[in-house]
């Protein structure tokens, strides 16, 4: 009876133990799917002009730094839910590299933007344990996911703006006048 009991009481703990470590697995990195890209009809001064206002600007609203030679640095979006650790789900943020890239073909009126994601996270915000509020870079993980989402957003609006300029650089003529078909 003690060694069934003893059996019992070590397969149970060996179940637990796995479960926490599964738990605790680190996803493993994607590199060669983390980098989103699209290209566009434009010179890249007026791209990452355009893109850094767009990011800028509701509904995406993330503070964009300029770090030069093309490149942005968004600020942090943060409320995602992350990776399931010990027990519990930790909240992760993400902050954007957006880097603007000339057409190798035709470098002054075509370029690519290319989207990468940087993901930080933290066990949780409550308690007394500073450790549990303090943000720590996450440099295995990657959510290609979300660098889809925002180069789709900011391919939505290129477009709205493009389709906006070439309505009024090509106004419909007014009922009556010359060129009316």
């Amino acid at each position: 009876m003690i060694n069934l009991r003893h059996g019992l009481v070590l397969a149970t703990f060996g179940v637990a133990v796995s479960v926490l470590l599964a738990g605790c697995a680190p996803e493993q990195p994607t590199a060669a799917t983390n980098i989103q890209s699209a290209a566009f009809d434009a010179p890249p001064q007026k791209l990452l002009k355009e893109v850094e206002r767009i990011v800028g600007s509701p509904p995406i609203a993330l503070p964009a730094q300029d770090e030069g030679n093309g490149a942005l640095l968004t600020g942090w979006q943060e409320g995602f839910r992350g990776q399931f650790h010990i027990v519990r789900y930790w909240h992760e943020r993400t902050r954007y590299h957006i880097t603007i890239v000339p057409d190798f073909s035709d470098p002054a009126h075509h370029s690519r933007i290319q989207v990468t994601d940087e993901t930080e996270q933290r066990p949780d915000d409550s308690g007394p344990n500073v450790e549990a509020k303090t943000w720590h870079p996450a440099p295995g993980i990657h959510r290609p996911d979300r660098s889809t989402e925002l180069l789709h957003r900011i391919e939505q609006q290129l477009t709205a703006a493009k389709a906006v300029s070439s309505s009024s650089r090509h106004p419909i003529p007014a009922p009556g006048t010359p060129g009316e078909g």
